[in-house]
């Protein structure tokens, strides 16, 4: 079965429809104009041919000619034709038996007869021109008779006919001019969808399809563009689990494999630096192996948290002072590399459920990002502020920035733009405030600055 796009079957019914109206209307109203016209022709003409009969007009056939531009005819009873001013038929038609043969006398007569009358009328074609004939019966039992051309009549009905179709013939052609438009307008969204489904189908979930219309259209685009929204947001959720679920046991693996023979060598260093045959330029040295083994501990410490599952310890209580304690340990070092910290927390804020040390952990995470962007100094400023059914902790640095390409992987396990990070700060921060149901956020500037927000809503949801 053939397919008809919608801007088919949206145009062709209603142009179907129009052509059909537009014919026949102006048949029907050709034909009520024919009828009307006719009627009237018949009338002026009976009041004409009365005229001539009580004014005596009738005697002068040549000047009845003139005044009214007809033609006469007068028979005899015996239907001999007396007198014509109609001189130009056929030789067939010059005979008075043809003439009372095309003129139907014996029906008049008998119409006269038996309707008791004294006029008739009809049609009749004469020297291949059409005429209305008016019968009139006049003493002694002669017949007058009227032949007026329907040339005029036909004439008219041929330009109305002409103009009518014309008028049809244009409007026509605008309506399926407009139809086409609005079948277009209608059809192209569409087409539009239809493509932007066909490459969600091939997995391209990135762009959103364009809303031309605001119409029902408009809205199912909408809707669609939230769907599309919507399954990126659930795959990239899936990813992300799938990721930090591989990295989890990746991360346990490396850190049991590390961490033993970590121990062993930090026991031996410190064995080694305590022997008094040990050098200060040994023991120097000795110390700086130290302080990389702790570093790699902290790493690996780093590694565990990411991949042992946690448990949420869940209080009621006020969000500020929890912040104002990991602001109090970072004063010192905040200090030392000449950043000056803008405390802008909010004491009144509801008391709400949540882990007061993870809390802590993410937003030391956070602040420890921020210091670290602000190598030469900077400004840090701390925000809290109740919004609706959350509230925000918002952490403003003025350091190097992060590119929009980066952003896009901050959360991703092991992605780092510094060289002695392990990539897994960022993702443990999201990690912990989508367990309490919250969210992270990050707007940022290259050369400018960075602002992280993290939302914890006021009514823990399980």
């Amino acid at each position: 079965m053939r397919r008809y796009s919608i801007q088919t079957k949206i145009v062709l019914p209603f142009l179907l429809l129009f052509v059909l109206v537009s014919i026949l209307v102006p048949l029907i109203t050709v034909e009520l104009f024919v009828w009307k016209y006719s009627e009237q022709f018949t009338r002026e003409t009976q009041e004409w041919l009365n005229v001539i009969i009580h004014t005596g007009y009738f005697r002068d056939n040549e000047k009845v000619k003139q005044t009214y531009s007809v033609e006469i005819m007068i028979f005899g009873s015996d239907y001999t034709l007396n007198s014509t001013t109609l001189t130009e038929l056929p030789d067939t038609e010059q005979t008075a038996v043809n003439l009372a043969k095309k003129l139907q006398l014996d029906k008049v007569k008998q119409t006269f007869q038996a309707a008791d009358a004294s006029s008739f009328t009809q049609d009749v074609t004469l020297g291949g021109k059409h005429y209305k004939v008016f019968y009139r019966l006049v003493h002694p039992g002669r017949f007058y008779c009227v032949l007026r051309p329907m040339e005029e009549i036909v004439d008219a009905k041929r330009t109305l006919t002409w103009s009518m179709f014309g008028i049809a013939a244009f409007v026509t052609v605008l309506v399926a001019f407009i139809s086409h438009r609005i079948g277009k307008n209608l059809s192209e969204p569409i087409k539009d969808l239809v493509g932007f489904t066909e490459q969600v189908a091939e997995g391209n979930l990135d762009e959103q399809c364009e809303v031309k219309t605001h119409d029902e259209i408009g809205d199912l685009t909408l809707a669609f563009n939230q769907m599309t929204q919507e399954l990126k947001q659930s795959r990239d959720k899936l990813i992300q689990a799938e990721r930090l679920a591989t990295a989890g046991k990746m991360s346990a693996s490396f850190a049991h494999e590390i961490r033993n023979p970590l121990s062993s060598m930090r026991m031996l260093s410190q064995m080694l630096m305590q022997k008094p045959e040990t050098s200060d330029e040994q023991k120097q040295s000795l110390q700086y192996i130290l302080e990389e083994i702790e570093r790699i501990d902290n790493i690996v410490k780093g590694l565990m948290d990411f991949a042992r599952p946690t448990t949420l310890n869940l209080e009621q209580q006020a969000l500020v002072p929890a912040l104002q304690s990991v602001l109090a340990l970072m004063e010192a070092n905040l200090t030392h590399h000449q950043i000056q910290l803008v405390s802008e927390l909010v004491p009144n804020l509801p008391d709400f459920q949540f882990d007061s040390d993870k809390i802590k952990q993410a937003f030391m995470n956070v602040v420890l990002n921020a210091m670290e962007a602000m190598s030469q100094g900077g400004t840090l400023t701390v925000t809290t502020f109740k919004q609706e059914d959350a509230v925000c902790i918002k952490v403003t640095d003025t350091g190097i920035g992060i590119s929009a390409e980066d952003i896009e992987h901050l959360f991703e396990p092991f992605f780092t733009r510094k060289e002695k990070g392990t990539g897994l700060g960022l993702a443990n921060v999201k990690r912990i405030l989508e367990e309490h149901s919250g969210t992270l956020e990050i707007e940022s500037t290259l050369n400018e600055g960075t602002t992280v927000s993290l939302w914890l809503p006021l009514k823990f949801q399980d």
